[in-house]
């Protein structure tokens, strides 16, 4: 368990918080408190105000190192003129299980007698600024800002009671050994990690459940590897019950044991007609007997989010039957298996393109999404995302072509480019050269 310390700086109602950068492998985009790691030299050092001695020395550092880096602001200078007025625990946040790393986090509520002069870093940070706690809070309930559960729980907090110095609960709570986490980082679009059987480094897809009060529920992508994690996700659906289930894709890691959960809960499975084929071709013609199928077609209206339509877009590529989903504003885009936060996508044969897959990628781009929900990984603010991906391709292709050039066959293709890579992926990566090589036409078969 890797430590970090959190400042929740306040004044007269007011919290100060910050945007990250849609470029930091970390929570991108989200709204958060400063603070960071601890390092080892912050276990050393002594604080002898009265105001700290209840709190762990290294954690106090941390704080204080942070701060002047974060936001130039002197905390023990603050200490020593007065400008404090309280200092409290508000509590420790712990990422739960299924996070790939884990923190312990407390959180230092910092209770200020005047708003300082803060110059916010930014290289971390893309914004920052007073809020008032109730506005905050009802930013994050109009599904206008992303933020993790333990921001959640002290906002809400404190846009109750300002003067509150406990925040219980922090952290999400679940009964682990019977359920899966039940996470909102945007209010209304529920995000349920499912441990499947996918491609490492990930370990499980997101289940989002959208829509509800009185607009159709809808799950997509159920795929749970194994009946515990079905019957964990079945418990967390008696909570959070749905009308139907929306399979994004033919790849097993959406889909498996998604017509055994829609038959106990008689519920129809909506899904391309193109992946409904893929299905039965590659599941057996039987696969979805006993469910009814809804096709479901670029543009059509799936449900509603914060009362606005949202629809299905066609995003081929990864696969020619791939649908994505958005409201009609953009506030967010899930898109499947268009891009993931740990690690490449993979442009399979025979269903994928490489020319479709970027063409997808720049599609979305231009809608300007403000959150990218991936069907890995967790969400991420803004478009840095699919940039990155789509620079990252087209660099692909340019050596592809370079090495094709050069007289390169594509195993030597493969052990230039991708160097070091596990032997296990060797075929997967074969097959994005071979990608590659098709859509700059050097490859017919």
């Amino acid at each position: 368990m890797r430590e970090a310390v959190s400042a929740v700086l306040a004044h007269a109602g007011e919290l100060y918080v910050v945007r990250r950068q849609p470029h930091l492998l970390a929570f991108p985009g989200y709204i958060a408190f400063p603070g960071g790691k601890v390092d080892q030299q912050d276990a050393a050092g002594l604080f002898e105000h009265p105001q700290l001695k209840d709190f762990p020395t290294y954690q106090i550092a941390t704080l204080c190192r942070e701060l002047l880096e974060e936001l130039n602001f002197d905390l023990l200078l603050a200490l020593r003129q007065d400008q404090v007025s309280t200092i409290s625990l508000l509590g420790t946040a712990v990422s739960p299980r299924f996070a790939e790393v884990r923190f312990s986090v407390p959180h230092y509520k910092i209770d200020l007698r005047h708003k300082p002069a803060l110059q916010p870093d930014s290289e971390e940070i893309a914004w920052a600024g007073w809020v008032p706690a109730s506005e905050l809070w009802q930013r994050f309930q109009d599904g206008r800002e992303l933020m993790v559960v333990p921001t959640q729980n002290i906002v809400c907090t404190l846009a109750r009671d300002t003067a509150a110095q406990r925040v219980d609960p922090l952290n999400i709570t679940y009964d682990h050994e019977r359920e899966l986490p039940y996470l909102e980082f945007i209010r209304g679009v529920g995000l349920i990690p499912v441990p499947s059987n996918t491609l490492p480094p990930a370990l499980s897809t997101n289940a989002l459940r959208l829509g509800g009060n009185g607009d159709q529920a809808c799950l997509i992508d159920p795929s749970p590897k194994d009946d515990d994690s079905c019957a964990k996700l079945l418990r967390t659906l008696i909570s959070h019950p749905i009308d139907r289930i929306l399979i994004t894709h033919h790849h097993p890691d959406h889909h498996q044991q998604a017509p055994s959960i829609a038959r106990q809960l008689d519920v129809p499975i909506s899904c391309s007609l193109r992946t409904e084929a893929r299905l039965k071709e590659r599941f057996g013609s039987d696969y979805l007997d006993g469910i009814v199928v809804e096709p479901i077609a670029e543009g059509d209206l799936v449900t509603r989010w914060q009362g606005r339509a949202v629809h299905a877009y066609h995003l081929p590529g990864h696969d020619d039957g791939m649908i994505g989903l958005a409201p009609e504003d953009y506030s967010w885009f899930m898109v499947s298996d268009l891009v993931q936060t740990q690690g490449s996508v993979v442009i399979p044969e025979p269903e994928g393109d490489m020319c479709a897959y970027l063409d997808s990628l720049q599609r979305v781009i231009s809608c300007k999404p403000r959150v990218i929900i991936p069907a890995h990984g967790l969400p991420a603010g803004e478009t840095w995302l699919l940039e990155q991906v789509l620079q990252h391709r087209l660099e692909r292709e340019r050596q592809v072509g370079a090495l094709h050039a050069a007289g390169k066959d594509i195993d030597q293709m493969v052990e230039s480019i991708y160097v070091g890579l596990d032997q296990k992926l060797l075929q997967l990566a074969r097959q994005n050269v071979r990608q590659h090589l098709r859509k700059l036409g050097f490859y017919t078969e």
